[in-house]
Formats: structure tokens, sequence, C-alpha cells
């Protein structure tokens, strides 16, 4: 298998789409639906990199984000922010809670796939 990833989305149809893409580009894919399940997965194993959205109930991807920068061995794993929150202040608010890239709906597979790719082989690089 490729590498894992920890989806969180609310919009199950996305999660679903998301699952049939990726798994078809040979990831290893795990879903969680809001933020306190996403903290659940996260007990039950590390993923190579956790794809966030922001709007969720119960739990929303700042507060997962505050968490996982808590948490220092969780605290290393490379976030990408899938959200509509497109403004530049949501983005900076990303940033400083720990996101590797931020990265707006809508969007398509095909680019996000490559954003994934490149935050997965930067995180795997040895440190110089």
């Amino acid at each position: 298998m490729g590498h894992s990833i920890l989806f969180v989305d609310d919009e199950k149809d996305l999660v679903r789409s998301a699952e049939i893409y990726l798994t078809e580009a040979g990831y290893d894919f795990h879903s969680a639906y809001d933020g306190i399940e996403a903290l659940e997965r996260l007990e039950e194993f590390r993923p190579d990199l956790i794809v966030l959205d922001i709007t969720m109930p119960r739990l929303n991807g700042w507060d997962v984000l505050r968490t996982l920068q808590k948490d220092p061995e969780k605290a290393d794993i490379p976030v990408l922010v899938l959200t509509a929150h497109d403004r530049d202040a949501e983005k900076a608010r990303g940033w400083q809670l720990g996101a590797t890239w931020y990265h707006a709906k809508p969007f398509s597979f095909e680019e996000l796939l490559l954003v994934m790719e490149r935050i997965i082989a930067a995180s795997k690089a040895p440190e110089l």
C-alpha cells in the first residue's frame, strides 16, 4: 500500500469521492467525519498526512490543529487544511496553528493529489 491518509470532513459525499480517487491513486485511505472522530482515529494509527476541514460538528478543524500541536507524538504529522474558508486571515490562522498547507474548496482531485504528494515528499526528505 501507499502512504496513509486521514481525510477529515463532515461532507460524506466528498469523503466517499476522496476515498475512491485516493485509493485508486494508491493511498491507504482512512476517514473521519468530525474532529473528535479524527482524534480517536489518530490514537489507532499515525497517517503520513491529515487532510482536514475546518467547519465540522462536535470539534472543528482549528481545535484539532491546536490539539495536535500540544501532543509531541502528533505535532509533526503534516496537515493539509482543505476548506471553503479562503480569506487571508483564515489562512494566517491555519499557519499559526501548525497547518502544513492551506488549500481552498472547491478543488480538483488532480490538484489535491499533487499538493498531497509534495507535502508527503517534503515530510519524508532528510533534513539538511
